[in-house]
């Protein structure tokens, strides 16, 4: 079935490799019949200009599993943490932080993207002290501007 799978796959992955696999005999039939082109094929993102099957899920054993891992949901790699500890912090909704009056809010918000320059904080990777940035990311200019339509 799947020579090149570890002994110790689980079943659910054997079964995925052996559902690629007839799935790709299940291509290779219908071309040899004519049911399909390979004008059709290559339009359908399924095989190269080379004549290569792409390696996606369903088609090649190769590509990661859609099954879950033993501990990530996904099956992709863990984002890196950096050292910073999971849950330490609790992460508040907005409907129960406490609201503040728009004139409280230092800098007061604009539609246009607030270019003003602010001292960056060193332990930032890549940082130097003294090294400064916008105080957001929009670019500057109407287009990227925020409507001001005052909220109820």
């Amino acid at each position: 079935m799947a020579f090149f799978l570890s002994p110790k796959a689980s079943r659910a992955r054997l079964r995925e490799a052996e559902n690629a696999r007839k799935n790709r005999a299940e291509i290779i039939k219908a071309l040899s019949q004519g049911q399909v082109s390979r004008r059709e094929l290559m339009k359908w993102g399924l095989i190269t200009a080379g004549g290569l099957l792409v390696p996606i899920h369903g088609l090649s054993p190769f590509t990661r599993s859609a099954y879950a891992s033993s501990d990530i949901p996904t099956g992709a790699p863990p984002s890196p943490l950096f050292g910073v500890q999971p849950f330490t912090q609790p992460m508040y909704r907005f409907d129960v932080l406490q609201q503040n009056a728009v004139s409280t809010l230092d800098p007061f918000p604009t539609a246009a993207a607030n270019n003003t320059q602010q001292i960056l904080n060193p332990a930032l990777p890549g940082v130097r002290p003294g090294d400064t940035g916008p105080i957001e990311g929009r670019p500057p200019g109407p287009i990227w501007a925020h409507s001001c339509k005052p909220l109820a």
